[in-house]
């Protein structure tokens, strides 16, 4: 074997190595800015808290603040639909896809941290890859998340969006939902190691409904059987009530865990 050769075996694992982004592990204690969020009711963080970061709203109960007995709690990631009929400066109001899981009952039973961040009007989730990663990543290094239990729910551009991160960091997320947001299957398959539980009306476009998602999950479904799909008859584009609206799709979410 020349030099030349056993030099370039010995970069492939390295360069495997170097590819990869764990992401930072969490402290014990929540920790600034996230400190002053936690408030046990909906907070709007306006300004990004990282520099070229996104604004988001955030909910967390104050006995979050610290992991007691070494409990840590899971992280839900919401992404919304497009904004294309927004206009500049409008106030973006907290999402029913996101507050369905601190409503009491459901809360009680999953305490955990939900960030909604959001972009600007006539933006896209796969236009801003970078800034949902490094959200994600300065959530989990200043607050205590179970780093085994980070989940992503993702509706319409928001479901793309959640499909196309479970591909770019196969390794963070323990499960996701999405609901009426396909993407092409080159993009994601032999990409995702995540469940997912894919939803879309019965209804919703035609390019949804008879080709994309449900190609999608099929193909998906043929590397991974934990990936489900429904087909919510009669449901046009925003089917959440018939996904995350029930108690089953949402107790499936939080028994997801990473190995």
């Amino acid at each position: 074997m020349t030099k030349a050769l056993l030099s370039l075996l010995l970069l492939v694992p390295m360069a495997g190595l170097t590819s990869a982004k764990p992401l930072p592990e969490s402290p014990d204690k929540a920790e600034k800015p996230y400190t002053n969020l936690i408030k046990g009711k909906w907070v709007h963080q306006e300004e990004p808290v990282i520099e070229d970061g996104l604004p988001f709203w955030f909910y967390a109960d104050r006995k979050l603040k610290s992991a007691r007995s070494g409990k840590k709690h899971p992280l839900v990631i919401v992404l919304h639909g497009r904004r294309n009929k927004a206009k500049p400066g409008d106030k973006f109001k907290v999402q029913s896809i996101a507050t369905i899981w601190t409503k009491e009952k459901i809360y009680k039973e999953h305490p955990c941290f939900v960030v909604q961040p959001y972009y600007p009007p006539k933006g896209g989730w796969e236009k801003i890859p970078e800034k949902i990663d490094e959200l994600v990543k300065h959530l989990t290094s200043h607050l205590p998340v179970d780093m085994k239990r980070i989940y992503l729910v993702g509706f319409s551009n928001g479901g793309q969006g959640t499909f196309l991160t479970l591909a770019r960091q196969p390794d963070w997320f323990a499960g996701a939902v999405t609901m009426a947001g396909p993407v092409s299957p080159k993009q994601v398959v032999g990409k995702i190691k995540a469940p997912v539980w894919c939803w879309v009306g019965g209804n919703d476009t035609d390019l949804n409904k008879n080709v994309r998602l449900p190609a999608l999950a099929k193909q998906l479904q043929k590397l991974d059987d934990r990936v489900k799909l429904n087909i919510v008859p009669g449901g046009g584009h925003g089917c959440a009530p018939q996904s995350i609206g029930t108690d089953k799709v949402r107790d499936w979410l939080f028994d997801q865990r990473l190995p």
